[in-house]
């Protein structure tokens, strides 16, 4: 969602009906009962000095390879010398700006020094301007950043041939753990023309942009300065926009906890468009191992992708807010990814914080749900993301529902056999409290069931995904705290809007809304947590400042408007549900009290 195509304040019409609404509001919240809390979802912890792993655990055994005097890690020292030797009859070629070693870089001897020192090119940095950035945020130097010295070298063979290269990255003098505390650490290394070339690169402008530019779409976007609408190479999707690379995570130790190759993609919406951009990274066997065999997240210590979030439409504010108003309903009937924060080096270079997230897959849901995973369908904005072609058909019968009068019992009976009806109430009516400006029917929304029956009888459950476009971000009626969330949702969601015809449904929703105004999302639950993830990121912010020109005011407004949204939603969201209860023809009766069972 975008600064400029949010819609205009939909606020409810009270009139006359002010008085009635609060009798009824009083009513009912007297007559219900009051669940308990339950505790918010800390931060997880990063691990206490990880153990070492080999450097290269990729390479096929026997294979011959250069010989690094000095292991990729974290130095007191200021300046490093790097022994590389070959094995007799191969000499070796190197680089230290991040490309691949070619021919043309071979030294013509088998032992070389070379000297490092924590200050040097930022190769990328230095070409920033090929980088879209419409929002005119751009990326900065500053002396006073961390820096990654990353070396790689390859092997001659007697007949010119270059074998694979090895990678190491040296951080010289410097401490990212008390930098950084609590923080995993990241370095990421690629062949810098895989992020910059004008036809390849995947952070670049690129020959994306130049074609888009002279069509009309986008002579109409720029003349508008509809930046959220530009199209560059960032802004590709698919495995063709996929470029491998090689990570080394560090969890408090240091020396790197994992390292493996794998391949990275933007992601993103709008935020591709922005200076600090967002990763996936995945685990294949062409890359040589199909899974990262490391526990990014308690209990879970095998993935086969992740992602590094910038932000999303809080990029250059406040910057966890997605994964934090996530952390609040970890206790309702909802997949919620972990997530934890990061620092990322781009072939050594500072790229910034990020919060690290589980990406949905059936791999994560085995572990989440000890499932089979071949046994999960994921759809995600309508498209089969994990299954089999046919099971499309399962969606398609849900969708169906849609255009059912679910005024009839029988409607509802069968629609409850194929939906987890707690999970489809959770989900509205939480979307719907923190004002989500950017959901509608297969809009940011994952769905996920299994085929076998063995989680919830194969019901549909939802995954949250992406909801900080809320919570009176921009400051404007999309998202503000008197604005009608349950009309723009009976607009854009038919399946919910069928759903509120059913008196059993429309129980479990006002359940569910009731339950996070009072608890999940309580004005004064939100301002605890919230200030101990914001006592997590201060140590975060500085450098993050150093390199991206935002205001740090930013930040303040946006912490400042998300506690005012939940400071005064709880006065408008249930008077807006009971006057489409009075205004609409449901022949509802009496209320159903919160304890009655439904099907």
């Amino acid at each position: 969602m975008n600064r400029e195509v949010l819609a205009e304040s939909e606020t409810p019409k009270r009139g006359n009906l002010l008085p009635l609404l609060l009798a009824l509001l009083c009513a009912l919240l007297v007559l219900w009962p009051r669940p308990a809390a339950a505790a918010a979802a800390p931060l997880s912890p990063a691990a206490e000095d990880p153990p070492e792993l080999p450097e290269e655990t990729d390479r096929a055994a026997g294979d011959p390879a250069p010989q690094f005097s000095q292991p990729s890690g974290i130095y007191d020292a200021e300046e490093l010398t790097v022994e590389l030797t070959a094995p007799a009859g191969y000499t070796l070629a190197y680089t230290t700006d991040g490309s691949a070693p070619t021919p043309e870089d071979d030294c013509g001897d088998s032992h070389v020094s070379v000297r490092l020192e924590p200050r040097g090119e930022e190769t990328l940095i230095e070409q920033r301007k090929r980088f879209l950035c419409p929002l005119d945020t751009p990326m900065l130097q500053d002396p006073e950043l961390p820096r990654g010295r990353v070396l790689r070298a390859a092997l001659l063979d007697p007949d010119g041939q270059l074998l694979a290269p090895e990678t190491r990255v040296y951080f010289l003098g410097t401490d990212l753990a008390a930098r950084y505390p609590g923080c995993m650490i990241l370095s990421v290394c690629t062949d810098p023309e895989n992020l910059l070339d004008p036809e390849r690169g995947i952070l670049a402008t690129g020959a994306v942009y130049e074609a888009w530019a002279e069509s009309e779409a986008g002579r109409e976007s720029l003349s508008l300065k509809q930046w959220w609408l530009y199209e560059s190479n960032a802004t590709q999707r698919g495995r063709d926009w996929e470029r491998p690379c090689r990570i080394q995570i560090y969890d408090g130790g240091s020396r790197p906890a994992a390292e493996l190759d794998a391949g990275m993609r933007v992601t993103g919406g709008a935020s591709r468009r922005m200076s600090q951009k967002s990763f996936n990274f995945y685990f294949r066997e062409e890359y040589g191992r199909s899974l990262l065999p490391y526990e990014l997240f308690p209990g879970v210590g095998r993935y086969k992708s992740f992602t590094l979030r910038s932000g999303g439409n809080n990029t250059e504010g406040l910057k966890f807010k997605d994964c934090f108003l996530q952390s609040l309903v970890t206790d309702r009937a909802l997949t919620v990814p972990q997530s934890r924060p990061a620092v990322l080096f781009l072939n050594g270079e500072y790229w910034g914080p990020y919060m690290l997230r589980e990406k949905v897959s059936p791999q994560m849901l085995q572990d989440l749900y000890r499932i089979d995973p071949g046994q999960v369908i994921v759809v995600k904005n309508g498209e089969l993301e994990a299954g089999l072609p046919e099971d499309l058909e399962s969606y398609r019968e849900l969708a169906a529902f849609a255009r059912e009068d679910f005024r009839d019992p029988e409607v509802y009976r069968r629609f409850c056999e194929i939906m987890d009806v707690e999970s489809f109430a959770d989900y509205c009516a939480l979307r719907i409290y923190i004002g989500d400006g950017d959901w509608a029917w297969e809009t940011n929304e994952i769905l996920w069931r299994t085929r076998d029956g063995s989680f919830r009888e194969g019901r549909w459950f939802f995954v949250l995904h992406d909801i900080g476009c809320s919570a009176g971000l921009y400051g404007d009626g999309t998202t503000a705290a008197d604005t009608d969330h349950i009309a723009r949702a009976i607009g854009n969601h038919p399946l919910f809007a069928a759903a509120l015809a059913s008196p059993d449904f429309r129980a479990r929703f006002l359940r569910s809304l009731r339950e996070l105004g009072e608890e999940n999302l309580a004005p004064a639950r939100v301002e605890e947590a919230l200030r101990s993830w914001e006592e997590d990121w201060q140590p975060l912010l500085p450098d993050y400042y150093r390199r991206y020109a935002v205001p740090p005011a930013d930040w303040a407004v946006g912490r400042d408007t998300t506690l005012d949204f939940f400071r005064r939603r709880g006065q408008t969201i249930l008077p807006c549900y009971l006057l489409h209860l009075l205004e609409r023809d449901w022949n509802d009766g009496d209320i159903p009290p919160a304890g009655k069972e439904n099907p």
